[in-house]
């Protein structure tokens, strides 16, 4: 019971306020950029593509990120997304600003 009041009281980061007009261009410029330098269609990229029910721009942006680990990866539960796994993300318009802001806050 205790670590559900925390969970509760913890702040969240709600990134996805952070996807305005020019974060999109970047996130434009990020996908073009993973797309040039890691996107082959190789099998494991396509399964990552279905895995994130077709989003290509991210599954890009991810596999650039993290390789072949963005297959398992996108089934964590990632503190930056407030508790949320990338898939679940996929959910609302706002939890998909929210990873792509998130994505666009890691190191390629």
């Amino acid at each position: 019971m205790v670590s559900r009041c925390k969970i509760k009281n913890k702040k969240m980061n709600r990134l996805e306020q952070y996807f305005d007009s020019s974060a999109s261009r970047g996130w434009d410029t990020l996908v073009k950029l993973a797309t040039e330098t890691s996107w082959t269609y190789s099998e494991s990229q396509k399964l990552l593509e279905q895995k994130l029910n077709n989003h290509t721009d991210i599954a890009k942006v991810l596999y650039a990120l993290l390789g072949e680990e963005s297959l398992d990866w996108v089934y964590r539960r990632v503190p930056a997304l407030d508790g949320l796994s990338p898939i679940e993300c996929l959910e609302t318009p706002e939890t998909i600003k929210r990873l792509k802001e998130a994505l666009c806050r890691m190191d390629i």
